[in-house]
This record gives structure tokens, C-alpha cells and sequence, in this order.
């Protein structure tokens, strides 16, 4: 079914009643992804911990940003580990009756231990009333089975034993330099060319994105794989000799670090290609240049004044 965002609650036309809030899937890495664990806690300490939400509290929270618009809220499970979550209010429809619904339309859990290694992640969970829910094993877990959260008959989202519950209200990102660098302002490649998200694919074993800073001539940064959601630093430097539009930096894992060799396209600097080496293999890079997309116009923070669950379906 595709997703559209709504100011409405409308039945579709596999009987779900589509969720306010649902933003558009993004090729990009977003506001939501760029919370890794450290500014999940961040985030957290912003807020007091809660002991349920509804979803007109959770309306009244602000959008990580323009285009991630649904209710964020992060959880430190009961083993733990940190969680974010965006979430969303709604109803199935069953024969005649309509069943109020929980979406965890993304979540990710970081390890306590292991910094932005994620133990689990997955996307388009639906609660209903009763279903508590796992964050540490990403699983619709029975009662008693050592669950974080549980969806209730008020149609509230409540914290169990052992864990904390925030509701987050904006970004905990710090705030972007409005002065947008354009590396095609220019005809000759320079450091700050290779700044930027990029969507890399190496190999097809490992696909992500980077996200590099440039300093001087320093690189730094991290990878975010679309595998698993676990992010790692990333560091290198721009080559000083004549060949100003190479880039060499590593990917730093647990056991070992995976080494990338790559040339800016000179011509309009959106694309990067090369070789990586792990472990004494060396395979094939490609990587495209993220170009940041205008928030759209028509995606509006939903009211905070009427509830989802007050609106009823035409």
C-alpha cells in the first residue's frame, strides 16, 4: 500500500484506516537518522520521563523537522539500551468495527555498550490493544515476556517496569549553518567539494550512507548501513599532491577497519568511485552525492487542538 500524508483519517482499500502523521519515505537520511545514540540521550535528558502517551499529547509534540513530521519518542529499555521511535495513532477496520491501532512506523535500538551499534530496527509495527512490544529484540512480545512498551483499551502508549519513556519535542540536532556550500561554484576541486552525504554502494555487501566533514584537509564523519542501522566513525584526509580530488579515509568496525580509495568526478563533483579493502580484499565503490530536498509545503505539523483519534472517517 502506498503511503501518502494525511490531515485525515481515511479508509483504504485494504481496510486500514491510514495514520496522521506518515511522511513520505525518503532516499536520504533524514532528521530521524541522524539521531544516533548520542543525541537520542540528549534528547531524552530534554524532557522528564512520562508513564503513558496519548496521541493528542503526542500531537502536541514539535516534528524533528519539516519532512520527519510523525511523533518521536525515545526509550531506554529495561536492559539498558536505547530506542528511538516514530510513532502513529489510527484504527483497522474489522467487518463493521473499527480497531484502534498503534503504528511504530521506524525504530531503532542502540546497544548500551556498543555506542551506535543497533541491536535491532525494523519498520510498520501495528500494536493493538493488549500487544506490548520489545524494543531490545524488535519483537510483539506476550505479557510478562520482559516487553518495554504496551498499547492499552484508552488507546494510550504506556511505559512498562524498568523502562523510561520521552517524548521528544523537536530536534536535539544542533541547528545548520544556513550558508549552503556549493561545490560547483567553483571549476577546481577543493577540500570542501568532498563535504556532504553520500549513498554508497560497495560491492552490493555494503550500502549506506556517509556522512563527511572536512576540516582543513582532515576528514571525519560516519557511515550509517542500510543493513542494520548501526553507525560507525569514519576518518582520512585529501591527498596534498596534484591530485586534488582523491579521497582516502577508513570506516572504523568493532573488530576491524575497512579501508576506501576514492576520485571525486571532476566535472560536476556528484559522484565517487574507487576501491575499498577488508581484511586484504579489495572491491569496487560507487557513491552519489545527497543533495538536500525542499520541504514540501503541503506537510503540515498536524493540529493540536483535535486528536486523531477525534476525527472520524468519511
Amino acid at each position: 500500500m502506498k503511503r501518502i500524508v494525511m490531515k485525515r483519517i481515511i479508509v483504504s482499500a485494504c481496510g486500514l484506516i491510514c495514520f496522521l502523521g506518515l511522511a513520505a519515505p525518503c532516499d536520504a537520511i533524514d532528521a530521524f537518522d541522524r539521531h544516533t545514540s548520542y543525541w537520542v540521550k540528549q534528547a531524552a535528558r530534554k524532557s522528564k520521563p512520562i508513564q503513558d502517551l496519548s496521541s493528542g499529547e503526542a500531537a502536541s509534540l514539535q516534528p524533528l523537522s519539516s519532512r520527519v513530521i510523525s511523533p518521536c519518542i525515545v526509550v531506554q529499555t529495561n536492559q539498558g539500551n536505547w530506542a528511538k521511535a516514530l510513532i502513529g495513532w489510527g484504527f483497522r477496520k474489522n467487518k463493521d468495527k473499527l480497531v484502534p491501532v498503534l503504528l511504530l512506523e521506524r525504530y531503532v535500538t542502540y546497544d548500551r555498550d556498543r555506542r551506535d551499534v543497533a541491536v535491532a530496527h525494523g519498520k510498520n509495527v501495528m500494536l493493538f490493544p493488549g500487544f506490548e512490544f520489545d524494543f531490545d529484540i524488535g519483537q510483539v512480545v506476550p505479557p510478562d515476556m520482559g516487553a518495554d512498551v504496551a498499547f492499552n483499551d484508552k488507546r494510550r502508549l504506556v511505559s512498562l517496569k524498568g523502562v523510561k519513556l520521552h517524548g521528544v519535542s523537536g530536534s536535539a540536532l544542533p541547528a545548520e549553518d544556513p550558508k549552503q556550500y556549493d561545490p560547483n561554484g567553483h571549476v577546481d576541486v577543493r577540500p570542501g567539494d568532498f563535504a556532504g552525504s553520500w549513498k554508497v554502494n560497495a560491492d552490493g555487501r555494503w550500502q549506506g550512507v556517509w556522512e563527511i566533514s572536512v576540516d582543513d584537509g582532515v576528514v571525519s564523519g560516519r557511515y550509517t548501513s542500510d543493513a542494520t542501522k548501526s553507525t560507525f566513525p569514519l576518518k582520512g584526509k585529501i591527498t596534498s599532491t596534484q591530485v586534488r580530488h582523491r579521497l582516502r579515509f577508513e570506516v572504523e568496525f568493532a573488530a576491524a577497519s575497512q579501508q576506501y580509495d576514492l576520485y571525486l568526478w571532476t566535472s560536476d563533483k556528484s559522484h565517487m568511485a574507487g576501491t575499498t579493502t577488508l581484511i586484504n580484499r579489495t572491491f569496487g565503490v560507487f557513491a552519489t552525492r545527497l543533495t538536500a530536498k525542499k520541504p514540501d509545503k503541503k506537510i503540515k505539523k498536524p493540529s493540536k487542538k483535535i486528536s486523531p483519534e477525534s476525527r472520524k472517517p468519511n
